[in-house]
């Protein structure tokens, strides 16, 4: 007999995450402005606990997904030495089709993740995967306590403001290559090399209404970059543990095959082996869980003395899924 569900509820929570490297922090404010009065304007900002730099993480005012898949597997999808992945001993809640679903999570709210009807055959599942679009979406605003400048074109700088949104000017690559990457998604900019911005600013406080979606394209998981890419597995990388589990990176190019360089990555494909594996019943409900807690890093640069804001960075999030048996009737 098969477990059939309609609908899967997202519960945005905070929860452990390591991916890509990126820390589990959070930028300092100074009451809910965010701080930017570092006495170097190179590094004006500071994740709590780490210093002064020149990004911080923190949580986006909207983020934006696209899932691919979503299963439960009996066996490693992705295991060590694999030149591809194996779904063969996967139960699928999101079925790829090729088609993505798209997801807006704003803040740290519940939303709600319409997928067709699925079926999870009654069994113990050690691992948890998801395949996601390489590209994520920022939409962000803050007021900063030193005003910050911006760029509104290549080279050309706007007027040093305390209020700033994100707009989608162009996309970015995780690493900022030098030279820029051409994706399936476009050519990457790198807007600290180049003088750009993918945010505005202004002494407006109404002007962060006009805040759009920013896109940072995700294509390798080696902090070195695109030079350290591993062609042999798709840049296959483990994390370590991430709350709920071992979790593990590859690089796709589509749904079954692995990517060979940053070029033409289009998604990620996301494994959790599970520390306590999954028992689903014929009765089992499913709630799954994501973290926005640093989903987004706010870079800067030193530009003329004063913080010159570069770019929204999109840290991806991490998922657990908990499944659960209805109370026993009384």
């Amino acid at each position: 007999m098969m477990i059939k569900k309609q609908y899967l509820k997202l519960f945005f929570i905070f929860l452990s995450m390591t991916f890509l490297s990126h820390a589990n922090a959070v930028c300092k404010k100074d009451g809910v402005k965010l701080y930017t009065s570092g006495s170097n304007p190179g590094n004006p900002v500071e994740n709590l606990g780490e210093g002064f730099r020149d990004s911080c993480s923190d949580v986006p005012d909207f983020y934006q997904i696209a899932f691919y898949r979503m299963s439960l597997c009996t066996e490693n999808p992705d295991p060590v030495g694999a030149a591809q992945p194996d779904y063969s001993s996967c139960q699928d809640m999101l079925t790829d089709t090729g088609v993505a679903t798209t997801v807006e999570i704003s803040g740290t709210s519940q939303s709600t993740l319409s997928v067709p009807d699925f079926t999870i055959t009654p069994d113990r599942y050690g691992y948890m995967i998801a395949r996601l679009s390489a590209r994520l979406g920022i939409k962000h605003a803050f007021e900063a306590t030193t005003k910050v400048v911006s760029f509104r074109a290549p080279g050309v700088a706007r007027a040093a403001g305390s209020y700033c949104w994100t707009m989608n000017k162009f996309i970015t690559g995780v690493d900022n290559p030098n030279p820029d990457i051409v994706t399936p998604f476009g050519t990457t900019v790198n807007a600290g090399a180049t003088d750009q911005s993918t945010f505005d600013c202004s002494d407006t406080e109404n002007d962060m209404s006009n805040a759009e979606y920013a896109y940072e394209i995700v294509y390798v998981n080696a902090d070195a970059g695109c030079g350290a890419f591993d062609i042999a597995d798709g840049d296959r990388t483990t994390f370590g543990n991430v709350g709920n589990g071992i979790a593990t990176s590859r690089m796709l190019q589509n749904a079954t095959t692995s990517a060979t360089g940053c070029g033409n990555v289009d998604s990620i494909l996301w494994t959790i082996a599970l520390d306590e594996p999954y028992t689903v019943t014929t009765e089992s409900n499913f709630q799954l869980n994501f973290k926005t807690t640093d989903s987004i890093s706010i870079d800067f640069d030193g530009g003329a003395g004063r913080p010159t804001l570069i770019k929204a960075g999109a840290n991806p999030i991490q998922a657990n899924l908990t499944v659960s048996e209805p109370p026993a009737p009384e």
